[in-house]
């Protein structure tokens, strides 16, 4: 949630830790006022907090917590092996072999629920490279399976979402101006996943997800057919994560983003590629609690393909506790009320 919406008495759902790891607070700790400033000084933007109607919506998840947490810690395990620790042992390890069959393990459940993908949770909200490479992958696999690639071709797309961005593990620190981190970091990625055997798709996907269709991406300014099409589908799947994990420290609108994204079909990405994309991705997850145009605040509690702006909503209002809210049980299609939008989420 948004630590400006964030009050006294709330519950954390999580633990809140610092860059270094350092635990903040503790899930299960009530809020105080003491505790909101301290973290907005920290520059914490966002606060999980427990809320248990929402974590009712958000009970129907696209792959068991399991599962996705097998993808977590196996894929961290690797993200923060130090550089020389993994180039030269290399990545032939017992985590590549556990990511290789909980990838597989994640295929089979999203093809299971993919007939109510929009009304699943698909992605976490996250601030670090492990949850965006889960999210990532997710995303790229759903789309992947509604236009129904073969089996060996979605392990090739989940291996290379996740591994997209792990030459940023190995790329060197040089202070050099003319040297481009950011810009290297998908051809460190592409030679560490060659040099282990991981498969010559899954790094061509991390050597190509920052190209553009129109060839104005990096590093080789590749376009159109050059890209592969699973560069190509990964490339919508990071932009659209980033794009949604920036909107929930600013509190922007999200419609801004897919308006954005399918104006540049046919330049920064594959049109064909993107729309599948918005098929079977929600803007607005379900269980998400959201600010309307109106003032109110509202559950999403059910999306419409092709009308990912416009879910139906609930209205919540506070209890006589302070920071505790009730859904109202008047539900809103905001298809229907185009008097009513939605101005941003609060929590997802």
């Amino acid at each position: 949630m948004l630590i400006s919406e964030v009050k006294a008495g709330m519950v954390l759902a999580q633990d809140i830790v610092d860059d270094r790891g350092n635990l903040l607070l503790e899930q299960g700790m009530a809020l105080t006022d003491y505790y909101l400033k301290r973290l907005q000084q920290l520059g914490v933007n966002n606060i999980p907090v427990y809320d248990p109607y929402a974590a009712e919506l958000k009970k129907t998840m696209l792959v068991a917590p399991e599962t996705r947490e097998q993808l977590n810690v196996c894929f961290r395990a690797l993200f923060n092996k130090k550089n020389q620790e993994i180039i030269n042992p290399g990545l032939n390890t017992v985590y590549i072999k556990q990511i290789q069959l909980a990838a597989g393990q994640m295929i089979d459940e999203t093809e299971k629920n993919l007939a109510y993908i929009v009304n699943v949770q698909v992605r976490q909200p996250t601030a670090d490279e492990i949850g965006h490479a889960v999210n990532v992958c997710l995303l790229a696999v759903a789309a992947g399976l509604y236009i129904k690639l073969p089996r060996p071709v979605l392990l090739d797309l989940a291996l290379g979402a996740l591994f997209h961005d792990l030459g940023k593990a190995v790329v060197p620190n040089i202070n050099n101006p003319a040297f481009d981190q950011e810009r290297l970091h998908p051809i460190y990625g592409q030679q560490l996943l060659l040099k282990n055997k991981i498969g010559s798709i899954p790094a061509r996907i991390a050597a190509e997800h920052h190209e553009r269709y129109d060839g104005q991406g990096y590093p080789a300014g590749l376009a159109g057919k050059e890209i592969h099409p699973l560069s190509r589908l990964v490339a919508i799947a990071n932009y659209f994560d980033n794009a949604i994990n920036a909107a929930g420290i600013s509190g922007a609108p999200r419609h801004t983003i897919t308006e954005e994204m399918l104006k540049n079909g046919n330049s920064q990405f594959d049109l064909y590629l993107l729309r599948a994309f918005f098929h079977t991705t929600p803007l607005y997850q379900v269980g998400s609690l959201v600010r309307l145009t109106t003032n109110q605040l509202a559950y999403v509690v059910k999306n419409k393909v092709r009308f990912a702006a416009t879910p139906t909503v609930e209205l919540a209002e506070q209890n006589v506790r302070p920071g505790i809210l009730t859904a109202t049980g008047k539900l809103i299609d905001l298809a229907l009320r185009p008097n009513i939008a939605i101005a941003g989420v609060i929590a997802e």
